[in-house]
């Protein structure tokens, strides 16, 4: 069954939503944003993520310059791809991330 996660950007006023499916030799992933730049990334992502894209963060072709192209660092979009295809692959619960619902980052005492 796909795993799909959510992403909403209140910085920028985006959203996305990021679906992994299981393959055989690699996860599917379909990435559809109301964000040109994610929606670029998405179509590299399009052509699938091996498993080793998700085992090696550092080495992995979803972080490459090549594949995130203009997206910004701070965009939540790009982990969240790591969270889908890992919901997927089973290395994520899938019934902790339904009971947690969701992660967040919070600005706190800013001056």
């Amino acid at each position: 069954m796909p795993s799909t996660v959510r992403v909403c950007m209140r910085v920028c006023d985006k959203t996305c939503r990021i679906t992994a499916v299981h393959g055989d030799d690699a996860i599917s992933v379909e990435l559809e944003s109301d964000c040109s730049k994610l929606q670029q990334f998405g179509e590299e992502l399009a052509k699938g993520v091996p498993m080793d894209d998700i085992l090696d963060i550092y080495s992995s072709r979803i972080m490459s310059p090549e594949v995130r192209k203009n997206v910004c660092f701070e965009c939540l979009a790009v982990p969240a791809v790591f969270n889908a295809c890992w919901l997927e692959e089973g290395m994520i619960s899938k019934g902790l991330a339904k009971k947690s619902g969701s992660n967040s980052i919070e600005f706190d005492e800013l001056r």
